[in-house]
């Protein structure tokens, strides 16, 4: 009996000992997601459930349930390797109120060790210098002699081989054929596309692959928005303490990692793509793609998610328009519009003297070679080598109300599908589209879910009714949305906006509340260097009643955030008129405007439990 209550204890501790390793294993796996409500707070936990109107959030030991309403976007952000298996050895996104470059040391063997380097720059003239220091070794740039690159050798090595010693040293990986130069992929963008942090690198995508001797810049100083990972192996003389410094400009921020690979930089975006077709959908959203089939029931289209392709089946009836992607947008003849009929389907077609041309009937579908067109009451094939476009009226859906709660989920790619999103425990998010059909998609395959309609509403995203601009010398400048008039970020003093609307005196936006909104705000100012002379007289109206008036708004006007009250309005205006100095530096900024609905009763969750 006590041999037998030995064994039943010795296998009940083995038992234990496998949940807690199987529990740990799932933990490992948990996403640190990160959840945007619409007064700018974040939550930052486990996403574990989603339905049409809550969100469940495990947050510690506690679970949160959150209304989809007060949701304006979240993230599946895969959280970090342990350090014994990706040790972060500089955090060059944390605010340091040091001076001079950032440091951090590790303890190396002797051998080969594997590194990544994502670094980003934004604005400004861009600085990076990279040095390391050691064991008999001054600190200097690292001798391209100890680089190497990350080879399909180094890619086959698993995470779990990278190991620390007793003695806290990392111990060196296998490498029997290295390869000099460190590999390198470059990635840019340009506003109102923006990156706020490492992990949202993987969403750009990737403009060039390449290598360099050197860890260094590898673009000119004067380059803005762009982001590089650096992949390499650096192969350590002897064992001790190593020491990298890394010094940035105040407008770069990076990562060092020595070890694994960082499981915050997987699902890379592929390049963009330079063939197939952009689509855009009858209810938001959009697509970039190939067109595998299409007929009267159904047209499936491959994406990109990630580094995989997968395929999308939807309903014709959802489609609204769909152009086809050319190599060289700014050679490329567009076509003319005007005229365009609203209940006919409309296909542009290339003539053989360069031109374009519109026919006017019903798409019926597509083949390998050719479009399928009714036209003048006979079926028609065109060419897809002559097809430059296509508007769908005939049978599109209509939007039934544009103030339906919905989710736009954006993927590593591109496509910006709209839907209810389900998810239940698992690693996969089941896409609910509103036209019928579902789209069951891995969440680590998604950038970011945005809420649409929710209770924050960017006024960026709304078209005005009415649109009133008074040139003061025939010289007519039209309202600009998300950047300034030359293109760059809009800007207010020093705070700068990645949504906004940049006017020139005398503009006057009317948009329609319809009775939808309670509050209304905004950060009004002159744009930053290129309207530091202008004097605007300033005003926002609702409903003809006057809520803000600034009759001279100058650079030098301290002026807070508007909370403006709109409960019940039908119109909400907002004015920039000419002021004393004429039109000269006239240029105003409407930063983060943004409209907040009261909350439905049924949508209300707000629940700890």
């Amino acid at each position: 009996m006590k041999h037998l209550k030995m064994a039943v204890t010795t296998r009940t501790f083995f038992l234990s000992a496998m949940i807690c390793g199987l529990s740990l294993l799932v933990c490992a796996v948990n996403f640190a997601d990160e959840v945007t409500l619409y007064d700018g707070k974040k939550i930052t936990g486990t996403i574990r459930a989603i339905d049409s109107n809550v969100m469940t959030i495990q947050t510690g030991k506690t679970s949160q349930k959150v209304s989809l309403f007060d949701v304006t976007s979240y993230q599946f952000i895969p959280p970090t390797l342990s350090q014994d298996l990706s040790q972060l050895v500089i955090d060059g996104e944390k605010a340091s109120y040091a001076t001079g470059p950032r440091t951090g040391k590790v303890k190396l063997r002797k051998g080969f060790h594997r590194f990544s380097f994502p670094y980003y720059h934004t604005t400004g003239l861009a600085k990076l210098k990279i040095t390391l220091s050691g064991p008999s070794m001054k600190s200097a740039e690292i001798p391209k002699e100890m680089l190497f690159r990350v080879n399909t050798e180094v890619r086959a090595i698993s995470s779990q081989e990278y190991k620390v010693d007793k003695e806290g040293y990392r111990l060196p990986i296998n490498l029997k054929k290295p390869e000099s130069a460190v590999a390198y992929r470059l990635m840019e963008w340009s506003p109102p596309q923006e990156v706020n942090s490492i992990y949202e690198l993987k969403y750009i995508p990737v403009k060039k692959y390449g290598t360099s001797p050197r860890l260094a810049m590898l673009t000119r100083r004067s380059a803005i928005y762009f982001g590089i990972v650096y992949e390499g192996v650096i192969k350590i003389p002897r064992d001790g303490e190593y020491t990298f410094s890394v010094e940035t400009d105040k407008n770069s921020k990076f990562k060092l990692f020595v070890g694994a690979y960082p499981r915050e930089l997987y699902k890379q975006a592929k390049p963009i793509q330079k063939s197939g077709w952009r689509v855009t959908f009858s209810q938001q959203g959009e697509l970039l793609g190939n067109i595998k089939e299409w007929n009267q029931e159904r047209a499936v289209f491959s994406i990109l998610a990630a580094e995989k392709t997968v395929e999308v089946s939807l309903k014709p009836e959802s489609l609204h328009e769909i152009w086809k992607i050319q190599t060289d947008p700014k050679k490329a003849k567009q076509p003319d519009r005007k005229g365009e009929p609203a209940t006919e389907d409309s296909a542009y077609v290339s003539t053989k003297d360069g031109n374009i041309q519109r026919v006017t009937g019903e798409v019926v579908g597509m083949n390998e070679t050719s479009l399928l067109f009714q036209y003048q009451g006979q079926q028609r094939e065109v060419n897809l080598d002559r097809v430059v476009g296509l508007v769908l009226h005939k049978k599109r859906i209509k939007t039934k109300s544009n103030m339906a709660l919905q989710s736009l989920v954006g993927l590593i790619g591109g496509t910006h599908i709209p839907g209810e999103v389900q998810l239940d425990q698992g690693a996969s998010v089941l896409v609910k589209m509103p036209w019928g059909g579902s789209l069951t998609l891995r969440r680590d395959y998604l950038a970011t879910v945005k809420t649409v309609n929710a209770r924050s509403v960017a006024l960026t995203e709304l078209t005005p009714e009415t649109v009133t601009q008074v040139p003061f010398f025939n010289q007519l400048y039209p309202y600009r949305v998300n950047q300034s008039f030359a293109g760059k970020p809009l800007k207010v003093g020093t705070q700068v906006f990645s949504k906004g609307l940049c006017v020139h005196s005398k503009t006057e936006l009317v948009y329609t509340l319809d009775k939808n909104f309670e509050k209304f705000y905004t950060v009004p100012g002159l744009q930053a260097e290129t309207g530091q002379l202008g004097n605007v007289a300033v005003k926002v109206v609702a409903d003809g009643k006057t809520l803000y008036e600034q009759p001279e708004f100058t650079s030098t006007t301290k002026q807070a955030p508007l909370d403006l009250d709109v409960t019940g309005c039908q119109t909400l205006t907002l004015i920039v008129d000419f002021g004393k100095g004429q039109d000269v530096g006239d240029r105003f900024v409407w930063g983060n405007p943004r409209l907040i609905r009261a909350a439905p009763k049924e949508l209300t969750a707000n629940k700890t439990e």
